[in-house]
């Protein structure tokens, strides 16, 4: 290792917004909880300032803090894509539980309130009701990617894993690897000691072809860069080539 602090992948730094984040959403959707909660335990209406005469004034708090509930809640949304992205699979995707999070606790407060309504409300709330049901059906559906199988859960084989990889040492890895296809391909097939002139020259020839096909095979599949390419197909044209 060339230095110790040189990471692949992700750092605890990430770890630790990816933290944040979370905390910040589940904090922001709490509040929008607990704050629509209070509006319609006083009717589902409310106002604050303005040159009107109000009639029914908001909870205390609830102004000021559902707004800024709200656009915390988008930053921390996104701060925890962001970084949970660096992270791979899973992390990545448990922002998406913010949708149904949301809806599926909004449309509980609606139901609970439209059949249990405050005092001075009677009767089942229509306008209460069918909003709750198409919350909890708008929350519920996008839910059924996040269970077990789903492909939320699913690794597409690129993303980071739990291991602090060296960059250095995985540049080696794939060195090594190039450098053993390239001694493959230009190391030249034995020739029988009592072949004829000819049939040595048809056997190299021969050789040479399968050899120049295989390399421009493993060119176009992304194997060697086009420098390594040249490089491979000149040794082998001159007839020489690592030991």
């Amino acid at each position: 290792m060339s230095e110790q602090g040189q990471r692949q992948g992700w750092s605890y730094l990430d770890v630790a917004l990816f933290l944040v984040g979370i905390a910040g959403l589940a904090a922001s959707l709490t509040i929008l909880w607990l704050g629509m909660r209070a509006v319609l335990g006083v009717g589902g209406f409310c106002a604050e300032g303005g040159p009107y005469v109000i009639t029914q004034h908001c909870p205390e708090g609830t102004a000021w803090l559902i707004p800024l509930a709200v656009f915390a809640g988008l930053g921390s949304a996104g701060l925890t894509g962001w970084e949970g992205s660096k992270l791979g699979a899973p992390w990545g995707g448990i922002v998406g539980l913010a949708w149904p999070g949301l809806f599926i606790s909004l449309g509980w407060n609606f139901l609970e309130f439209a059949f249990f309504p405050p005092e001075g409300m009677d009767g089942i709330q229509l306008g209460w009701l069918i909003p709750g049901i198409l919350f909890v059906i708008m929350g519920a559906f996008p839910l059924i990617g996040f269970l077990p199988g789903g492909k939320s859960w699913q690794s597409n084989g690129s993303s980071a894993t739990f291991a602090f990889a060296d960059q250095e040492d995985k540049n080696v890895d794939l060195a090594e690897r190039r450098t053993r296809l390239l001694n493959d391909l230009v190391d030249h097939a034995d020739v029988q000691p009592n072949a004829t002139h000819a049939a040595q020259k048809n056997a190299a020839d021969d050789d040479l072809v399968s050899k120049l096909e295989r390399l421009d095979a493993l060119h176009r599949s992304g194997s060697l860069t086009y420098d390594e390419f040249q490089k491979a197909k000149q040794e082998l044209i001159n007839g020489g080539g690592p030991a």
